[in-house]
């Protein structure tokens, strides 16, 4: 297992594997959608360089979710945000100030070290309690039709034929033009007993070693720490690791 760093190693890698794809996982995805991201221009970098060597990109349905799953938090800090400004600080309710502003001063420490903030699961409860509280559950769908809306949608559209993103989609135990070995749970779950990893990053992991794919872009050390340079059934695998 060879692991490459930066946009010079990538293209060097491509010059020599121009007809073979790549798989790409969640915070590619992301980076390249996300303008606040730390990775952002790293991320257009690497798609360009895809895109000149006419590489085609893997992603799972799985890292489908996750992106998506990122973008509503996202949209949601964005709401937040947007919603603060335009509170009357003397008449606002107390608790969905302190919450609009919690989110607000987050985002804003998170900017200054030049990273995309995006509102937590707790957070988001709160503050839809909050909203329904002032006003009512109608309050909270009016800030989803607001700030969210389509716009779910939309992003992944965008990404999807803007970047040539392909799927792959294999039954329990099958095979596919992409998958060479068939996919089996218990791999995955294997990965995660012995590497310590997420569901999430053990089905790349997995994928990427049952696939005829050579090359895996993450942002993720978990997922690269997982390959062992010296395990024979690694040896044919490279990872472009995207690191700040």
């Amino acid at each position: 297992m060879q692991i490459i760093r930066g946009i010079n190693q990538l293209r060097g890698f491509l010059k020599d594997n121009t007809a073979l794809g790549c798989l790409a996982d969640t915070g590619l995805l992301y980076a390249a959608s996300d303008t606040d991201d730390r990775l952002y221009n790293q991320a257009l970098e690497v798609f360009e360089a895809l895109e000149e060597f006419d590489t085609r990109i893997y992603s799972n349905v799985i890292s489908r979710m996750e992106f998506v799953d990122l973008i509503f938090r996202k949209q949601i800090t964005i709401g937040a945000i947007e919603t603060f400004k335009m509170l009357n600080t003397t008449t606002a309710h107390r608790g969905l100030f302190n919450i609009l502003k919690s989110i607000r001063d987050e985002n804003t420490a998170l900017k200054h070290q030049n990273q995309s903030y995006k509102v937590s699961e707790g957070k988001l409860k709160k503050l839809r309690e909050q909203l329904e509280i002032a006003a009512g559950p109608e309050n909270w769908r009016e800030f989803c039709q607001q700030f969210i809306g389509k716009m779910l949608l939309n992003e992944w559209t965008i990404l999807e034929e803007e970047f040539g993103l392909h799927f792959v989609e294999v039954l329990e135990g099958q095979t596919s033009e992409v998958i060479e070995r068939p996919l089996h749970w218990a791999d995955m779950i294997r990965i995660m007993g012995t590497q310590g990893i997420r569901g999430p990053d053990a089905m790349i992991a997995n994928l990427f070693l049952k696939s005829r794919l050579p090359l895996l872009i993450t942002t993720d050390s978990d997922i690269v720490r997982s390959f062992d340079e010296d395990d024979p059934e690694h040896q044919t695998k490279t990872i472009l690791h995207l690191e700040q």
